[in-house]
């Protein structure tokens, strides 16, 4: 949990008790081995968060200083324990309900939204995806407690961490350090979205084979903000590539069924007179893309470019080899 979650929720509790304490007398007693010593802005914008939050603060002046509190009518303040796994299952919860965007029920959608952001802050997951998935041949691989808490509070407290990370191929790992920016559940399996300092780009991460997560504290350098449209843009799917133009034909018998869908941040739609469609892509040739195209063979040709009539052909192919 970051440090500004822990510093409101023990300002809370001592505000809540009924007394009035100054700014220097907070500071004083929120500190710790565990919590050292912040600065006055600090505890002013804990103070901010508090109040927005919907909790009642009263300032009092006291001679030339101010004294703050929680008024004894406020009643809202209840016990609630939860723990880390449930953490994750409320940011799980947060990412679903992004399915009912547009919808009717949007408007009470967005209330419940901001209650949930209360017990777990700060984007985790991708707004754009489905949380839900009932794809067939979902990953059985488990991800490790530990590591799966790590990505989880450095994604909600941004910073560097050193990760230990093993190949598909065999058993080699490598080590890196990288910033987590995004969980993602692709097609039965979860993903990171992280920034790699060294080659400035996006990786994605299967999390089920990250062996080891560590906080990077001798790493100096600025923080990446993530852009979730430059990471879209530079795959499709979870998988990036050598980036190309990709112009596809759709059948008439298909096209409202394509023009209602977001295939591609870079999709271009244009109708035709005989009713069928041309969608545009900017996208890498990746195997996710083939796959994509493929299973839409009925009603899908490629207009360019060849290459990427090659790599599918020679897919189908394979199919009839043996």
């Amino acid at each position: 949990m970051s440090a500004h979650i822990i510093r409101c929720l023990k300002v809370v509790s001592l505000l809540s008790s009924g007394r009035k304490l100054s700014t220097a007398e907070i500071i004083e007693q929120t500190t710790d081995e565990e919590s050292p010593a912040v600065t006055q802005r600090q505890i002013q914008r804990d103070l901010r968060s508090i109040e927005k939050a919907g909790i009642p603060l009263v300032c009092e002046r006291d001679g030339r200083g101010l004294r703050w509190y929680i008024p004894s009518t406020f009643r809202s303040l209840q016990p609630l324990s939860v723990s880390r796994n449930e953490v994750l299952s409320l940011h799980l919860l947060k990412g679903a309900l992004g399915a009912f965007t547009s919808t009717r029920i949007e408007r009470d959608v967005v209330k419940l939204q901001k209650k949930l952001e209360r017990l777990a802050p700060g984007t985790v997951f991708l707004r754009e995806e489905s949380v839900v998935d009932v794809s067939p041949g979902r990953y059985a691989t488990a991800v490790d407690d530990k590591v799966m808490e790590q990505i989880l509070f450095a994604i909600t407290d941004p910073h560097w961490d050193r990760v230990t990370y093993r190949s598909i191929h065999g058993n080699e790992c490598k080590t890196f350090v990288v910033s987590f920016c995004r969980m993602i559940n692709h097609a039965g399996r979860l993903y990171v979205a992280a920034w790699h300092p060294k080659h400035k780009q996006y990786i994605t991460l299967a999390a089920d084979r990250i062996e080891s997560v560590e906080r990077a504290d001798d790493v100096s350098s600025t923080l990446h903000v993530f852009d979730e449209r430059r990471y879209r843009s530079g795959r499709f799917g979870v998988y990036d590539g050598s980036i190309s133009t990709v112009r596809l034909q759709i059948d008439a018998s298909a096209a409202d069924f394509f023009a209602s869908r977001q295939w591609h941040p870079s999709q271009e739609i244009r109708r035709r007179r005989n009713g069928s469609l041309e969608l545009t892509l900017t996208v890498p040739l990746s195997a996710e893309l083939v796959s994509w195209i493929v299973s839409w063979a009925d009603v899908v040709s490629i207009l360019a470019p060849k290459a990427l009539k090659t790599i599918c052909q020679d897919k189908v192919r394979r199919l009839f080899d043996h």
